[in-house]
């Protein structure tokens, strides 16, 4: 055998482990759509003021909330329409009440 032939050999297995490894990297990479709810007990959830009912936020600690702010019309809520529950991309994906409410509330662009 050729040093050449072996060389090619060796590269060929180096883009086969690459490869497999690109795809096994990507499978895990991918962030499933997460189940767990986020709740008010939650320590950064709680440092974001959120609540899940927009009407119970504190006016005082936070004078800029209206009560027609909350994660259904916030841009960071990709819940789908009607959704009691809806991804957060701003929690982690973690489920929010439609409902809720957190400081971080962004209003929704039109499409």
């Amino acid at each position: 055998m050729s040093k050449t032939s072996n060389s090619r050999r060796v590269f060929m297995l180096h883009v086969a482990c690459g490869g497999a490894a690109l795809a096994t990297s990507t499978a895990f990479a991918a962030d499933p759509v997460s189940t767990e709810k986020l709740t008010e007990a939650d320590p950064y959830a709680k440092s974001m003021g959120f609540r899940l009912d927009t009407t119970k936020v504190d006016k005082a600690k936070f004078p800029r909330h209206t009560a027609e702010q909350k994660c259904s019309t916030c841009q960071l809520f990709s819940g789908a329409p009607g959704a009691e529950w809806g991804p957060c991309s701003f929690f982690g994906g973690r489920l929010v009440n439609k409902d809720g409410w957190c400081r971080n509330f962004k209003v929704k662009k039109a499409a």
